[in-house]
């Protein structure tokens, strides 16, 4: 049946929708208190989402129409519409929110295709026969929900505690899409209970979402404004004591999970030198540039923090494949090895070319002391300083540094996790990739202490 052909809402109907459109709007003015609070684009993103939402919830339920009769046709075409592209929003969205594009392949695609069909889909629903368009509408919302909450589910198996809250928010925001829906097509009405139940999950759904959104952006914020207890006061990383503490949670993480990732060490040689021209000023506004430059390319959900004055170290637990850290450190070196401009003794600005160097090393699913990843991290990145590229990646069969471009990396991390068990202590190998290889001292206690 067409949804324009419905019938008026009774005076409960009317008194409970109005009510949901009340409570609904509230979330979405505490939404704009927050905007104009904190002037971010994610702020004004999640508000845009948020009204959407509202709307949605409104032309579903049918409180326009039984307000104004005259409008039917024009609701009839904007309900079909609205679904779709709230969804598309709502996909485009949990991309940024999640990271998609730094935290895996599948996750990226899944998103950006979901979203685009809802784009396109939403528009042809209205070229179907009347009685197919907005069963066609709803079932591509529905199924941009449910490829949302499966991803969200995903994301916390790959170590974001925030991703359970967004799962949380698409699981209420299920019923109470199908809910809505169902009011929409059929003729007859449930009971007032019963959208009383669709009135509650859709609240709890975007109450939950919003929470999530603000949280989001609130660790955002902190990147920049963040808390000194925890944070760097000088590149607002975090301090060495809360990496050290996030690697520990991590790899008690992996021994339930099995999941897989890679430290990084990247690390300023010989700053003292620079002490004559810049200052210690300067030296601090370097620091300050290098970590802004290696966030860019991390990522938000990759903790970064100052291990020490001259190290900094990036847990990454959000990688498409082995292969990736072959991208990420080689885009990491050359972006922190260009000219950086600072502030000079006489005041003036000047052109620094930073000493840097990138080591990584793989995290197994078996436990290692934390002491020791530390210390191989850097021990690589003293390494990589004598190579090309300035990035280097540890051999697990011949504990070696190997220059990023160089290592043989699998195409899975299971197969690299093999690798690594199949390595023999103390083997060596004859290859060019050995012999090119720079031999790394034995693990042991790092040499600095955290910041």
């Amino acid at each position: 049946m067409d949804a324009v052909a419905r019938p008026l809402l009774s005076s409960a109907e009317m008194m409970l929708w109005s009510a949901a459109a009340g409570a609904i709007g509230l979330v979405v003015l505490l939404a704009l208190a927050d905007t104009l609070y904190s002037r971010t684009r994610a702020a004004s993103q999640t508000l845009a989402y948020l009204a959407l939402c509202w709307l949605v919830v409104m032309l579903l339920s049918g409180l326009p129409a039984a307000i104004w009769p005259g409008l039917k046709a024009p609701l009839g075409v904007a309900q079909i519409l609205c679904g779709p592209l709230c969804a598309a929003m709502g996909s485009f969205g949990a991309s940024q929110w999640l990271s998609a594009h730094q935290r895996d392949r599948l996750m990226k695609t899944s998103l950006l295709t979901i979203t685009l069909l809802c784009l396109a889909g939403g528009p042809l629903c209205l070229l179907l026969a009347p009685a197919w368009r907005l069963p066609a509408s709803g079932a591509l919302a529905i199924a941009n929900l449910s490829v949302v909450l499966w991803l969200s589910v995903r994301a916390t198996q790959l170590g974001d505690k925030l991703a359970w809250g967004l799962a949380a928010g698409c699981l209420f925001t299920l019923p109470a899409q199908i809910g809505l829906y169902s009011l929409a097509l059929n003729a007859s009405r449930p009971s007032v209970a019963l959208q009383a139940g669709v009135v509650m999950t859709a609240l709890l759904s975007l109450v939950i979402t919003a929470a999530m959104l603000w949280l989001r952006n609130r660790q955002t914020r902190q990147l920049s404004q963040g808390d000194v207890s925890r944070r760097d006061p000088i590149t607002q990383l975090y301090s060495g004591v809360m990496m050290v503490q996030k690697i520990i949670r991590a790899q008690r993480r992996r021994q339930r999970t099995r999941r897989d990732g890679a430290l990084m060490a990247v690390m300023l040689f010989e700053p003292e030198r620079l002490l004559p021209q810049i200052g210690q000023a300067g030296l601090n506004d370097l620091y300050y540039q290098l970590a802004r430059r290696m966030q860019r390319h991390t990522g938000a959900v990759n903790p970064a923090g100052r291990y020490y004055d001259r190290c900094f170290v990036v847990l990454l637990e959000t990688m498409h494949s082995p292969r990736w850290i072959r991208t990420l450190g080689l885009r990491v070196a050359s972006s922190l090895r260009r000219p950086m401009e600072v502030p000079s003794l006489s005041g003036a600005r000047i052109r620094i070319t930073p000493d840097i160097a990138v080591g990584i090393v793989h995290l197994s699913a078996a436990d290692k002391d934390v002491d020791q990843l530390l210390h191989e991290a850097q021990s690589v990145a003293e390494a990589a300083r004598n190579m090309r590229s300035r990035a280097a990646l540890l051999d697990p069969e011949t504990h070696a540094a190997v220059p990023v471009e160089h290592a043989e990396l699998g195409s899975s991390w299971r197969a690299l996790r093999n690798a690594a068990k199949a390595a023999k202590p103390g083997s060596s190998s004859g290859s060019s990739r050995s012999k090119a290889s720079a031999k790394l001292p034995r693990a042991g206690r790092h040499r600095h202490k955290p910041a």
